[in-house]
């Protein structure tokens, strides 16, 4: 069996794009879980009444907190596994695919295993992969197939397909990072224990790009980039790379402190104080909970 999860986060009209067009599908045989994120009433009643989500091969879950890209893929993950799931493919709710999408879909992945990456449509052009640079605040993508092999890659979350026994093997999405750089963190803990990670040429779909976490605001989302970048080089990065960590987030604090003194944009210069600040103070996943983590767990 081949599920399908996508996390809803007030943007019930998206989600409801994508669910019509897997409505379409020419090969019906996949399950879908929609996972929503604790949003906002009226949006969760949009998602809940709406003709495409009330019918068996759609199951509505809804968490009683957001708990971010992470967990709540993981809510997901979790159920369709239970349910007997092979395949397990994450879709962005801001995705939509073309009526041949599963049963191609389904070719690609016969006899097969391990983590693949599934092309994403962005502003014209197709993003086969993302492209892991150490000491970066964000991450890029890579669009062209000859890159592939000349970089050191990941699956990009947005579009994504797992076989059961990834999981089996290590574990679910690291929660504390709520969003960014978990997509990047499990193509490399993946490989680390000898799975095959790949990227198919198709099917695509288009991918509409943060429009679902742009509703969060540029400040704050500077933040979570700049504490998860170094969490997540803490994780994955070779030793000189570590060893470097505090003499980056030393270079970062004072940067952002000569902008914030001189007034150039103080409220983007407070959130990556705060970002790095909360990396070394322990406070993860979502940021205004402030829940810690142990650097000793990796």
């Amino acid at each position: 069996m081949l599920s399908i999860i996508t996390i809803n986060y007030n943007g019930a009209e998206r989600t409801i794009r994508l669910l019509e067009s897997l409505a379409k599908q020419t090969d019906s045989d996949f399950k879908v879980y929609v996972i929503d994120n604790a949003s906002e009433e009226s949006d969760f009643q949009t998602l809940k009444n709406c003709s495409t989500c009330d019918v068996e091969q759609v199951d509505l879950i809804r968490n009683s907190e957001n708990l971010g890209f992470s967990g709540g893929c993981n809510t997901g993950i979790k159920k369709a596994l239970e349910n007997g799931s092979e395949w397990v493919v994450l879709l962005n709710n801001d995705t939509w695919v073309e009526s041949d999408f599963i049963s191609r879909l389904k070719a690609n992945l016969e006899g097969k295993g391990g983590l693949m990456g599934i092309p994403l449509i962005e502003d014209n052009h197709t993003a086969y992969a993302g492209q892991i640079e150490w000491l970066k605040p964000t991450l890029d993508h890579i669009y062209t197939i000859d890159r592939l092999a000349m970089s050191i890659n990941y699956a990009v979350g947005a579009g994504i397909a797992v076989h059961k026994s990834v999981f089996e093997k290590i574990g679910m999405l690291d929660e504390n990072y709520f969003l960014y750089f978990e997509d990047a963190d499990f193509s490399i803990k993946a490989k680390k224990a000898g799975i095959s990670v790949s990227f198919l040429e198709e099917p695509k779909a288009p991918h509409q790009v943060s429009a679902t976490t742009s509703k969060l605001g540029s400040p704050l989302l500077l933040r979570y980039h700049y504490r998860n970048a170094l969490y997540f080089n803490f994780k994955n990065g070779p030793f000189e790379v570590k060893a470097a960590l505090p003499f980056w987030s030393f270079w970062m604090l004072l940067k952002q402190a000569i902008k914030y003194a001189l007034g150039n944009n103080r409220e983007v210069s407070k959130a990556i104080i705060q970002g790095v600040l909360d990396y070394h103070l322990g406070k993860m996943g979502r940021i205004m909970e402030h829940k810690t983590w142990n650097k000793d767990q990796k």
